[in-house]
């Protein structure tokens, strides 16, 4: 996607962009939790599909997505848009991005865990709630799921 200073694009694990973006999402996922991301768990993203969004030549936004396993199931995870970028369609571009990308892959159907603040914005993409309030990294999630 490309409308005027916005951009996003798949970028290579242990790039320079990806690590704008795994900053980017220990500033704004991790450490108002009181929680680290730790090199143990970046690794296990090495083969996941990692999605960057630029504001401005920066990284304002990043989302990873899990590619589809042999049932057609794929998994969004850590999305993230900058506070002052919220509100302007920027996730939603993401998503939709990454629906993009999974779908030739095989994805049917993509699962994601979402914070319980996040439950609206994920139903106005489509995504349902597909079961009960479970707590993940200290706060309430729900799992949704969206058909492809």
């Amino acid at each position: 996607m490309k409308s005027g200073s916005i951009r996003i694009a798949e970028v290579a694990f242990g790039s320079e962009p990806y690590h704008e973006m795994v900053a980017l999402r220990r500033r704004l996922l991790r450490t108002p939790l009181g929680l680290l991301l730790t090199q143990t768990q970046l690794e296990a993203e090495r083969d996941q599909i990692h999605l960057a969004l630029w504001h401005d030549g920066a990284v304002a936004g990043t989302l990873l997505a899990i590619r589809p396993d042999a049932g057609g199931t794929a998994k969004l995870r850590q999305m993230a848009v900058s506070a002052s970028l919220q509100g302007r369609g920027l996730g939603a571009a993401l998503v939709h991005h990454a629906e993009t990308i999974l779908q030739p892959l095989g994805a049917n159907r993509i699962v994601l865990s979402a914070r319980e603040t996040a439950v609206g914005f994920y139903r106005r993409l489509g995504y349902r709630v597909t079961g009960e309030t479970y707590i993940e990294v200290t706060i309430p999630h729900l799992p949704m799921g969206k058909i492809l």
